[in-house]
């Protein structure tokens, strides 16, 4: 009983240490279908879905945040069926976040997805997406102040072979770094780093057979009513 109550303490000093101001949200939208951007949307075969991740910044301790530095992360789903067609590899870091060349690659397996770092074959941690903004001095009126900032978007298409929802998320395993600028003088290289939770993930819904079955009997009814 002792062994665990130790092990379970341990747990929530390691979760207070990580606790903070920092988190990635990711919303998806039905392109093909129209509507705003959401944690969830539902979506069928032939539908473009855009992917957006959003980041969360806040102070450290001791400072005062003027905006993010650098976020470096995956993003992953084990339920992205082969069918689905997405980018290879290229670069689809957005506004401001491009500070430093990097190609990302979409690392895909079965139904494994991972984009990370187009070098990074083996999953290492520091291999991840690298959301990067240059320093205020360098950006000047260009510096982007948003919280949160959006850093990342792409699209995929969903094919024939998804049956089940599809779950994105930025694991916590996989954050290396979380950075903001609390100066203007800040260079790029003595940003402060801020504590992150768990990400928000996002689920794209995609029907069940029968429920597709279902909606086709309808307005196959609803087309003989009207004859």
């Amino acid at each position: 009983m002792k062994k665990i109550a130790a092990l379970v303490a341990l747990a929530g000093l390691a979760a207070a240490a990580n606790a903070g101001p920092g988190r990635i949200d990711i919303l998806v939208r039905n392109v093909t279908q129209g509507g705003a951007a959401a944690s969830s949307v539902s979506g069928s075969a032939g539908d473009t879905i855009e992917v957006s991740l959003w980041y969360n910044w806040g102070d450290p301790n001791g400072f005062t945040a003027l905006g993010l530095s650098t976020v470096i992360h995956n993003i992953t789903s084990s339920d992205f069926d082969a069918s689905n067609t997405m980018f290879s590899t290229g670069d689809f870091r957005v506004g401001r976040f491009n500070f430093g060349a990097q190609t990302q690659a979409a690392f895909r397996s079965g139904s494994n997805l991972r984009i990370a770092d187009a070098a990074n074959g083996g999953d290492a941690i520091a291999g991840g997406i690298s959301i990067k903004q240059a320093a205020p001095s360098a950006s000047g009126a260009n510096f982007d102040t948003n919280n949160p900032a959006l850093g990342y978007q792409f699209t995929f298409v969903i094919g024939a072979g998804q049956t089940t929802d599809i779950h994105l998320d930025a694991p916590l395993n996989r954050i290396n770094s979380y950075r903001v600028y609390t100066n203007a003088t800040n260079t790029t290289g003595t940003p402060k780093d801020i504590g992150f939770d768990a990400s928000h993930g996002a689920t794209v819904v995609i029907p069940a057979p029968a429920s597709l079955a279902l909606l086709g009997l309808g307005g196959l009814v609803a087309g003989r009513r009207r004859r």
